[in-house]
């Protein structure tokens, strides 16, 4: 019985987001804009997602 309803719950889950890791760079960008529109740059994942455009910048060069 709590299978069944297990099932039921993950059908109607919003999709899950894409980790920080596996972000392509445009997917970054836009997310990091999206946060700075809404003013929201003081929230941890906003932190977060600066970090990891940092850490593929330093990648780059």
């Amino acid at each position: 019985m709590a299978e069944e309803t297990q099932s039921q719950e993950s059908g109607q889950q919003t999709k899950k987001t894409k980790k920080i890791n596996r972000l392509s760079f445009v997917e970054l960008q836009k997310k990091i804009s999206d946060f700075e529109s809404s003013g929201q740059t003081k929230s941890v994942y906003y932190k977060h997602l600066i970090q990891r455009k940092r850490e593929i910048d330093s990648r780059a060069k």
